[in-house]
């Protein structure tokens, strides 16, 4: 089949659906992808042909200056300001790198453009998500709102499940709408109807999801190290030297004041007592020189830095939740807005790190209190390796690929 992956999101939102392209192209299936611009070196180191999105300067400031730091409702707003143009011209892109394929499939950010490209193109939409939505469940609320009370009950949880699938589109809704019309001359909301699979891109043991037939838990869509990537050999004789070692990052999430997290977390660091492995990323942490305790990089194979070192420290992406635990390690997640919260709950939940710390609550000592507890609780260490194990258990890509053979069977 000829397959478009949709996959309009940050780093974290896009490397799973590179390493799903790979697992479908080497099945046999002609695979493009359709992602923004800066990710292209991702898909042309496995052989992906990617057709770049354009992305307006104003949009790459939701990412760029920390916006998302202010909390939900900065960020909404700011989206609902400037998303009506950039999705106009996403989906005139779309719909011309999406010419002449037989399915198209993505998550959350793919389909705010593909599912209506699909409708246009007439050929199925494969949801792909990466966090559980879709599913109403009473075993934890719903992605969007994981705050919701339990005192409220079986159907109160089940009912959070409804109000976060309405809450992830809410920016969206409009500018979609107005593109459905102006762009390609369709009326009333996408046609999602179809008997297509809805895959997901995480563990089953990270989230129960509830059985359905049509829903498969296929595991984490992890893309592995490059085969020629080396580790700076300063790194390597950091990692190698006595005592706990710890890595800190946030992604995708800049900061308006990075200096000030930075030294925020070398006074965790320092007060823990631990080694730290700082990773800048997108600008939520500064960059500073090397010292005894701590090394600095822009960013790092989590495959292989993680089982590394002896906790993580991060945002809560989708993407970097499943790299710590699938390494077998215990996390803290700093949740700045959108799925973090949700992950950083679970990662609670489950016993295999300590209680989120959102990142306008977080302070030196509130995070050298959660690292003294990450390196030094046994008991929580041996409850993530034995989930990190069965983590790297699954074949989350060859079971979504064996979804996709099921789909060509039926056409």
């Amino acid at each position: 089949m000829r397959i478009a992956i949709v996959c309009n999101d940050t780093r974290g939102g896009v490397q799973p659906y590179v390493a799903l392209g790979q697992g479908l192209a080497r099945a046999g299936h002609d695979v493009r992808a359709v992602a923004p611009a800066e990710f292209a070196p991702m898909f042309a180191g496995v052989g992906i042909t990617m057709v770049p999105l354009s992305r307006g300067e104003r949009a790459a400031e939701l990412r760029s200056t920390g916006i998302a730091e202010q909390g939900v409702i900065a960020a909404m707003r700011f989206m609902r300001r400037e998303l009506p143009a950039q999705i106009n011209q996403w989906t005139r892109e779309t719909l011309a790198a999406c010419d002449g394929v037989d399915v198209m499939t993505g998550g959350i950010g793919g389909m705010v453009t593909g599912r209506s490209v699909a409708e246009k193109l007439r050929v199925p939409f494969i949801e792909t998500h990466l966090q559980p939505v879709g599913a109403p469940t009473d075993a934890y609320p719903g992605v969007m709102t994981p705050w919701w009370p339990r005192w409220l009950g079986s159907v109160g949880t089940q009912f959070s499940h409804y109000l976060s699938d309405r809450a992830a589109w809410m920016a969206f809704k409009k500018p979609m709408t107005a593109a459905r019309e102006t762009v390609l001359g369709l009326t009333g909301p996408p046609n999602m109807v179809g008997d297509h699979p809805v895959l997901y891109g995480f563990s089953r043991h990270v989230v129960p999801m509830p059985l359905n037939e049509k829903r498969h838990v296929c595991g984490y869509w992890s893309l592995p190290a490059s085969a020629t990537w080396a580790p700076p050999p300063a790194l390597e004789d950091f990692l190698a030297r006595e005592g706990p070692v710890v890595s800190i990052g946030f992604g995708s999430m800049a900061s308006t004041q990075p200096q000030e997290v930075t030294d925020l977390v070398l006074n965790a660091v320092r007060q823990a007592g631990v080694r730290a492995v700082l990773l800048s990323g997108w600008g939520g942490l500064a960059s500073l020189p090397e010292a005894d305790d701590v090394i600095c990089a822009d960013a790092l194979p989590h495959d292989w830095l993680f089982p590394r070192v002896a906790a993580v420290v991060h945002h809560g992406g989708a993407g970097t939740t499943g790299a710590a635990l699938s390494a077998g390690v215990p996390a803290l997640i700093v949740p700045f807005a959108a799925d973090q919260p949700f992950w950083g709950a679970r990662v609670a939940a489950l016993g295999v790190g300590v209680k989120p710390i959102p990142r306008k609550k977080l302070t030196s000592e509130l995070l050298a209190d959660a690292l003294r507890a990450l390196v030094d609780d046994q008991e929580m260490r041996a409850r993530a390796g034995k989930l990190g194990a069965l983590i790297r258990a699954e074949d989350g890509v060859g079971a979504a690929v064996a979804q996709f053979g099921h789909l060509k069977l039926r056409e």
